[in-house]
């Protein structure tokens, strides 16, 4: 299987100047409700088609007509091109679906609205745009919409705040506040697609969980938002175009591998344990060798690991270095990403020379191994990967 395209603007962790003032967008309606619904109800964008199967199975239908039923809705509900007008739903709506009045009550008590609003939008000098949600509780999301040639890419959040405290992470600093719940998680995809189709340009077509917070950490809610947003009836992503970032929660990866068809990338960063730990403690309980086993015994035949090597310079980036980085990923089928740092929340991590960062990539690929320089985009508005919600926690956000 081809390992997908993962755009060189996507960057680490890293923090830059104040943004400029952004723009201020009420987020619009992505589907008609034909009353007001409280907001404590459960949201339908929580379920995938199997979850909503199981919930119609229990209001008393048989399995083969929820799976039916289940089909349907996430159909009617999801399927609709960028900019279609928003499907109703209420119950004659589920009548001209041909849902059978057993089913109605079980699915009009879920909420069909979005359970996020942009409270800010900020557009970088590069087009990227990075985006402030805030959810009902008052929680702050932040993704980044980031334009391509050929297709969008989405950069996703899975959690509020992380709780993993990378050296060089922005967000890590803010501690984990909470998880994401799916439909979270589908809505920030669902205001992306709404916003990049009014822009113009490629559609959106590819997703990283490269935002807040770490997504093995909150592994069942990442799933099921993965399999709504792959589900051919709903929003069509193609699997191979969704990529799931880990900074190496090494236990995760066979459920993560068994229960999803999304790609895999690892936050790699430095050689050796003794480095790798001083910026990343995730790696105290899980170490390189847990690291590596744990992706040979379970990368699926024909799948490629990405890993992500950010490049600090007189830390990680010596031809020395690229020696053991060479020894560490071979009998892995990968690509690594060579990443030159932002400035971040540790001043003693900085960006290599660029002669120092030809050198470690000649040097890595002169020992064969795939590899790719990865430039940020959106850097000016703290939209680079790990910066979100850095900035938006120093300044509360205005209103929407």
């Amino acid at each position: 299987m081809r390992v997908p395209e993962i755009p060189e603007e996507i960057a680490p962790a890293l923090r830059a100047g104040d943004p400029p003032a952004p723009a201020q967008v009420a987020a619009r309606p992505l589907i008609r409700r034909s009353a007001r619904v409280p907001r404590s109800r459960v949201r339908l964008a929580d379920h995938d088609a199997a979850s909503l199967a199981e919930l119609l199975c229990k209001a008393g239908g048989t399995a083969s007509a929820a799976r039916a039923v289940a089909g349907k809705v996430v159909r009617h509900a999801f399927g609709a091109e960028p900019g279609a007008p928003a499907p109703a739903w209420d119950a004659p709506a589920l009548a001209a679906l041909g849902v059978g009045a057993w089913a109605h009550e079980a699915l009009l008590a879920l909420d069909p609205g979005l359970s996020l609003e942009i409270a800010e939008q900020a557009p970088s000098t590069d087009d990227t745009l990075r985006l402030v949600l805030r959810a009902h509780d008052g929680a702050l999301i932040e993704s980044v919409l980031i334009p391509g040639p050929a297709r969008t890419t989405l950069c996703v959040s899975s959690q509020v705040g992380c709780a993993r405290a990378c050296a060089f992470c922005e967000t890590g600093r803010l501690g984990l506040a909470r998880q994401l719940a799916a439909g979270e998680i589908v809505d920030q995809v669902r205001i992306a697609r709404a916003l990049a189709a009014e822009r113009g340009g490629a559609p959106l077509r590819n997703l990283v969980f490269m935002g807040m917070g770490e997504p093995f950490d909150n592994l069942g809610e990442v799933l099921k938002a993965i399999r709504l947003l792959t589900d051919p009836r709903a929003f069509r992503f193609a699997p191979s175009h969704v990529t799931v970032s880990t900074v190496g929660v090494a236990d995760k990866i066979e459920p993560f591998f068994r229960e999803a068809r999304a790609e895999i990338a690892v936050s790699l960063n430095a050689p050796d344990d003794a480095r790798r730990q001083a910026i990343m403690p995730v790696n105290a309980r899980f170490p390189m060798a847990a690291l590596k086993e744990a992706l040979a015994r379970s990368l699926p035949q024909g799948r490629r690991v990405l890993f992500e090597y950010v490049l600090f310079d007189g830390y990680n980036d010596a031809p020395e270095d690229a020696d053991l980085l060479a020894a560490y990923v071979a009998g892995l089928r990968c690509r690594v990403n060579v990443i030159p740092c932002n400035p971040g929340p540790d001043p003693a991590l900085r960006p290599p020379s660029a002669a120092r960062l030809d050198a470690f990539v000649a040097r890595l690929s002169g020992h064969g191994v795939t590899t790719l320089v990865r430039r940020p985009r959106g850097r000016d508005v703290g939209g680079a990967c790990g910066q979100l919600a850095g900035i938006a926690r120093l300044r509360p956000p205005s209103p929407a």
